[in-house]
């Protein structure tokens, strides 16, 4: 069973020689104080060195398919009027918008009113009653999201892998080249808006008639469980609220190994006081190092001839055309 906070700093004042404390959240002594602000900061630490097993999440997106409107558009205009049927459901910069004429890339700037929005880019000529899709191709990133954990991002309606992170470069070739579209989709992360950052997805989903189901794995910032509530969360992959970043309550428990934070904490502690902490930072890194091997499981290594699989596995399995040959060389 996990320490809480008040046991940990206790342990800590113990094993140093210092005065307990009877609580850590709200104490005034200054000793405790500082305890507390550097077992906030090696929590985040070591948060941060490892991809810990306990602190990886999964998240799944649903991507909607696009929605029609009509609308009347002046030349060399981005402004959108007389739109139908309300841009209620729309939202700023999260959907692409396309219409005969208007470049690829355009997405909503404004919503000016229930009948109007204004485009990134304009239309080089004048429609009146033009029918423009708009596809939201920008999701919200979970706030708790640190990092992700690569090769995760999967598809799983058409079942296969999507390609990425795209790097700006390579994004701004698919918006802004000749040829903006592939076999596959694409995404990236970007941008500070929408709380933590943008999933954006490429190409835009003009095409799907039905959901599509995306999810990834990423390493969370929340890891203390607050009141030592482990529970899951109720409903859906939603982060529950009693997980979170930082130490609140006495009650709290660490979502990692509560002895790496006591010796951690002695040894941060002891260097700020100007003392010889070398034994205690040795004790810390050797027992890091053995909470890190630890960490999950891992493959075994075979240095013999490799052997090819009886089984499926995607190394031999194609991306298209299961379970082929077809065509014309299908002979």
């Amino acid at each position: 069973m996990p320490k809480t906070l008040l046991t940990i700093i206790n342990q800590v004042q113990s094993e140093l020689g210092l005065p307990v404390s009877t609580s850590v959240i709200g104490n005034s002594d200054p000793t405790t104080t500082q305890l507390l602000n550097l077992l906030q900061g090696l929590t985040t630490e070591l948060r941060r060195l490892h991809r810990w097993t306990n602190c990886q999440w999964e998240w799944i997106i649903e991507v909607s398919p696009a929605q029609i409107f009509t609308a009347n558009v002046a030349a060399n205009s981005g402004v959108l009027t007389n739109v139908s049927p309300s841009t209620s459901t729309l939202s700023v910069w999260t959907y692409q918008c396309q219409f005969p004429g208007i470049p690829t890339p355009a997405r909503i700037l404004s919503i000016n009113s229930s009948s109007s929005i204004t485009l990134s880019l304009e239309s080089p000529t004048a429609q009146t009653g033009v029918t423009f899709l708009a596809a939201q191709d920008t999701y919200q990133i979970p706030p708790d999201f640190d990092f992700l954990t690569n090769r995760t991002m999967w598809d799983r309606t058409n079942r296969w892998e999507l390609l990425g992170p795209d790097s700006p470069q390579m994004d701004q070739w698919h918006q802004s080249g000749i040829v903006p579209t592939g076999p596959r989709r694409h995404f990236r992360k970007m941008s500070p808006f929408m709380n933590n950052g943008q999933f954006r997805l490429w190409p835009a989903p003009y095409e799907i008639a039905s959901n599509l189901q995306l999810v990834f794995e990423y390493s969370s910032t929340n890891c203390v469980a607050v009141g030592g509530n482990f529970a899951a969360p109720a409903t859906g992959y939603d982060q529950p609220s009693n997980f979170t970043f930082q130490w609140t309550t006495d009650a709290d428990q660490p979502i990692l190994d509560d002895d790496l934070l006591i010796k951690g904490l002695k040894y941060k502690f002891w260097q700020m006081k100007g003392f010889n902490y070398t034994d205690m930072k040795n004790d810390f890194i050797d027992y890091a190092d053995l909470m890190w091997a630890r960490d999950g499981a891992r493959p075994t290594l075979n240095l013999v001839k490799r052997v090819n699989p009886i089984f499926i596995s995607p190394a031999n399995v194609q991306d298209g055309f299961f379970p082929g040959p077809v065509g014309p060389n299908s002979f």
